[in-house]
């Protein structure tokens, strides 16, 4: 008693750090389990893909004999940023969830529950490997994996390698344009050229207004193209929709050139990279062709791709934060297979939620924006309230710790 006051006795209040012994530990353990579960997908992954590329890199005289396991190897490591991103959002998932089952198993959570920690708190290391796998996400699929591919396709190696060799023009291809449609030969370059080129231009009613053939076309400032060795025919103006030659006074007349200036509402970057999947080229090129004049389905899928690159990151951290958050609420203090199902068949849910809305939006049939950002969106909603149904249950409502309370001794 001080100064005629009561001075309450017991305990000290105990404050709880976000970063302390216990998030360091989880920490540590959320990392060991997911590069685990990693390269568990990885073995399985690469063997499915490269198995059948050994015949096609032992069949070429360059790599194949004593030099072939080099090649393979190689060749596996640049395969790794291809095959790796798609999985390491539900790797993740995995390994929190392989912490926090054995975290329940070892009666260590019933230590922590008793120290009065806040589930809040308890997420904290969950948000950090979150934000640690969200950036090797970003960076290998956004750097890596167009860097990887473009080896390939230099080096002409493995199949996918031998599938995009941009050395090799191909057979004619039909294009699509504002103002009509075109047939060439593309040599992507840089710079990209067109060879046996066929335009046909067409007026505002519809009809064949001018055709132009030439062996080569290149591309010039302001969307024009230089047509080279070749010849054009334009409809007479007062029978334009009349194309068909009944008579000899009727006979169509093509006008041969020597060079011909035309323009052509034509990306050449587009063209540059027309055959290449989304996710092989580089950021700078994915921006700048997702906001490209495009006559083409190819519109969707760089824009939902450059959505989902920048929404995949915090779509990992989200699944982080699932796998903690659900196995706190379901097997806080022992693991049960059925709830241990669930969780895990709730996690797959999302990965896959995630992985058809981007197919959805890559088809055009839903803006790119909500196929990229509804999936991460809706998962982060699913994480807080079951972080919420947590802190209800605990008397904790939105505090971020708990103080241990003790009684006076009268």
């Amino acid at each position: 008693m001080t100064g005629g006051t009561l001075k309450p006795r017991g305990g000290r209040p105990i404050y709880l750090t976000p970063w302390g012994v216990h998030s360091r530990y989880m920490l540590s353990a959320y990392l060991r389990h997911i590069l685990m579960v990693a390269g568990a997908l990885m073995t399985i992954a690469l063997t499915i893909d490269l198995w059948p590329q050994v015949a096609v890199l032992s069949a070429d005289p360059a790599r194949g004999g004593a030099f072939l396991i080099w090649h393979v190897a190689r060749l596996a490591v640049l395969r790794l940023p291809d095959l790796l991103p798609p999985l390491l959002p539900f790797a993740t998932f995995l390994g929190v969830v392989w912490s926090e089952s054995a975290f329940t198993e070892s009666r260590e959570r019933l230590l922590i529950w008793n120290s009065g920690r806040s589930p809040l708190l308890c997420l904290v290391p969950a948000a950090l490997v979150g934000v640690l796998m969200g950036g090797a996400l970003f960076i290998l699929d956004a750097v890596l994996r167009p860097a990887a591919i473009h080896v390939q396709m230099a080096e002409a190696l493995g199949r996918e390698g031998i599938r995009l060799d941009r050395s090799q023009s191909g057979a004619n291809q039909w294009i699509a344009l504002p103002d009509g449609v075109m047939r060439a030969q593309i040599e992507y370059g840089p710079p990209v050229r067109l060879r046996n080129v066929t335009i046909y231009k067409l007026d505002r009613e519809g009809h064949l207004a001018e055709v132009n053939t030439a062996a080569t076309a290149r591309t010039l400032p302001d969307q024009r193209w230089l047509l080279e060795n070749g010849r054009y025919w334009r409809a007479d103006f007062e029978n334009r929709g009349d194309v068909l030659s009944t008579g000899e006074t009727n006979e169509e007349v093509e006008i041969p050139f020597q060079q011909r200036i035309v323009s052509l509402r034509l990306d050449p970057l587009w063209l540059h990279n027309k055959g290449l999947s989304p996710q092989y080229l580089w950021l700078s090129e994915l921006g700048t062709l997702s906001g490209a004049e495009i006559m083409s389905r190819d519109l969707s899928g760089y824009r939902t791709r450059l959505q989902a690159l920048y929404s995949g990151p915090f779509f990992t951290g989200a699944m982080a934060l699932l796998g903690a958050s659900l196995a706190m609420l379901l097997f806080p203090y022992q693991t049960r297979w059925r709830a241990l199902v669930s969780v895990l068949l709730t996690g797959y849910l999302a990965h896959f939620a995630f992985k058809a809305l981007y197919l959805v939006g890559e088809f055009g049939y839903i803006p790119s924006i909500v196929a990229g950002w509804l999936p991460t969106l809706l998962l982060m909603c699913g994480v807080a309230g079951v972080v919420l149904t947590i802190q209800r249950q605990r008397g904790l409502g939105l505090r971020m710790r708990e103080m241990p309370k003790f009684a006076d001794e009268s």
